[in-house]
């Protein structure tokens, strides 16, 4: 595969938090890559540090206590040696995050319509995925504020912002956290969908394996000493539940 057709080619040899005088490495020995135009969930249990490992990808980590050791492309942009001027530009352009926490993103004094307006985007596509999303019409979602959503809307809301602004890059934190079972699976097709037909890259970090096995792509166990990949299939699958379970059983003692 030629080097154009990767999104993220991160080599992490390490991640480490200095604290009072105390040095405690969160990860070592971590390769990833992911490629255009295809979906990636990264699993992992809760405390493991999939948030930090999403800010260590992003360079976002506060270097007066952690330090990275490793070199992390992204978009073509060396992310570790680049200065915070062109790390800025980079996710301002190319990239989108969408936090877990959609509803506390959103500045509450600026309606939903501000944030499409900020956007160029495909006025047709824009309706389709809010119908999709079992959302009104744009016409009404454009005059709320964030404070008058709900968790799952202000998610749902989130998500389709960041599709239609045609990243290079979505990274999705824990996307199904404000939303049931039904547009749940509703989210993970689409996430296949999308990648498959835009070429748009999707990295998506959850605890929910259920979620996972949905979209029916790469799966990840993210652990402090690498990323698992496990095949989305029956066999692996049960591996990989094993793995989890094994993993909670370790944090628990």
């Amino acid at each position: 595969m030629g080097t154009d057709r990767i999104i993220i080619d991160a080599k992490i040899d390490s991640v480490k938090l200095n604290l009072n005088g105390a040095e405690r490495i969160l990860f070592r020995g971590i390769n990833f890559t992911l490629e255009k135009g295809s979906v990636f969930t990264l699993l992992g249990n809760n405390g493991v540090g999939k948030t930090t490992f999403l800010n260590t990808l992003l360079n976002l980590l506060d270097h007066r206590f952690y330090s990275i050791d490793g070199k992390i492309n992204i978009l073509g942009c060396d992310v570790l040696n680049s200065t915070e001027e062109e790390l800025r530009s980079l996710r301002k352009k190319s990239i989108r995050f969408i936090f877990q926490d959609a509803v506390n993103c959103f500045d509450p004094l600026r309606k939903i319509l501000s944030y499409f307006n900020s956007i160029e985007y495909d006025s047709g596509y824009l309706d389709e995925l809010l119908d999709y999303f079992l959302l009104p019409g744009k016409e009404i979602i454009f005059n709320y504020y964030p404070y008058q959503l709900s968790g799952g809307i202000a998610q749902r809301i989130a998500i389709i912002w960041g599709i239609v602004s045609k990243p290079g890059l979505l990274i999705i934190d824990e996307p199904n956290s404000a939303l049931d079972i039904p547009l749940s699976v509703l989210l993970s097709k689409k996430l296949v969908e999308i990648s498959n037909e835009s070429d748009l890259s999707i990295l998506v970090v959850t605890q929910d394996l259920d979620f996972a096995l949905n979209t029916e792509c790469r799966i990840g166990l993210l652990k402090p000493d690498g990323i698992l990949e496990y095949a989305n299939n029956v066999e692996n699958i049960q591996l990989l539940k094993k793995e989890l379970i094994r993993e909670i059983l370790v944090q628990a003692q």
